[in-house]
């Protein structure tokens, strides 16, 4: 799953390769540094709230034991700025808190948008080469120059039956053949477990709702696992959604997502149509952001 953010329906961030560009045109993408990216990330999480200079210091420079100063963050943020302004935007778009920090407006318009297959891939065993084994003739084997004694036709009654050299290659051949098969299913089986463990789907979907799939943006933990249905359910109360058979629930809640404890809190659903291979046809999406915490203060 990958998200991407819809800047005034102009520009597109994905934070996955660092870039921005306009949405119809992949010539126009223009790739900023991590610190930039991590920066851009922080300001559309705390989406109309100031982030502090401190606060930025931290989540970008010193958490990944770089390090941090004034004139890392105002190039960073001249650089997106630019970048922005190369790309078409006019508007006022990071906006300087003087001797605090910096801020995008909650006027601007920011829509998250999710990239999501949940059909599930299923993995066919590799196609069985048939292989014709040779027919081994006496001619073909070696042989010493003075010729062997052929074998009397009737062996004397008690003598132990031994095989020729003949019989024993055309019974070799079909057992190399059969453990080559064996060889060939055990290798595969494990390439298939290993594709079932490995699929990244089955770790972001946690539960079903009514018969909805509801899947999160981010893996969430066993001990958190219910506390996230349950802020999912009360969204879908809260705006009136219903589940349609074959629609799937995709939650994104600021408790689960961001670190930093805002006073506010915001959630995200998009509520998804499948089609018969369960790929996705069109999604509805529904944005909360509940200030009445941070208006406590």
């Amino acid at each position: 799953m990958q998200m991407i953010y819809l800047i005034e329906n102009q520009i597109v961030f994905n934070p996955e390769d660092n870039s921005l560009s306009l949405p119809s045109d992949t010539e126009s993408k223009i790739t900023v540094s991590n610190p930039a990216r991590r920066i851009l990330s922080l300001l559309i999480e705390q989406h109309g709230i100031v982030v502090e200079r401190e606060t930025f210091f931290k989540k970008v420079w010193d958490d990944y034991g770089l390090t941090a100063s004034n004139n890392n963050l105002n190039h960073c943020i001249s650089k997106l700025r630019k970048v922005v302004s190369t790309l078409g935007y006019t508007g006022e778009f990071i906006i300087t808190v003087p001797k605090v920090g910096f801020i995008i407006k909650k006027e601007t318009d920011i829509t998250a948008q999710f990239e999501l297959n949940v059909a599930q891939e299923r993995t066919e065993p590799p196609a069985e080469e048939t292989s014709s084994l040779p027919e081994i003739t006496p001619s073909d084997l070696p042989h010493n120059e003075t010729q062997a004694t052929p074998a009397p036709l009737h062996e004397p009654v008690g003598q132990s039956e031994t095989l020729t050299d003949t019989e024993k290659i055309n019974y070799k051949y079909p057992f190399i053949f059969t453990t080559f098969l064996l060889f060939s299913f055990a290798v595969w089986g494990l390439y298939t477990l290993h594709g079932v463990m490995t699929d990244p789907k089955a770790r972001l979907q946690v539960s079903k709702i009514g018969d909805c799939d509801l899947y999160s943006t981010a893996p969430v933990s066993m001990s958190r696992k219910q506390d996230f249905i349950q802020l999912a359910q009360n969204f879908i109360l809260k705006n009136k959604m219903t589940c349609t058979p074959g629609n799937i629930f995709v939650f994104q809640s600021e408790q689960f997502t961001t670190p930093i404890n805002t006073g506010s809190v915001r959630d995200f659903m998009a509520q998804c149509s499948t089609n018969d291979t369960h790929k996705i046809n069109i999604c509805i999406s529904y944005y909360a952001n509940d200030r009445t915490t941070h208006d406590k203060f």
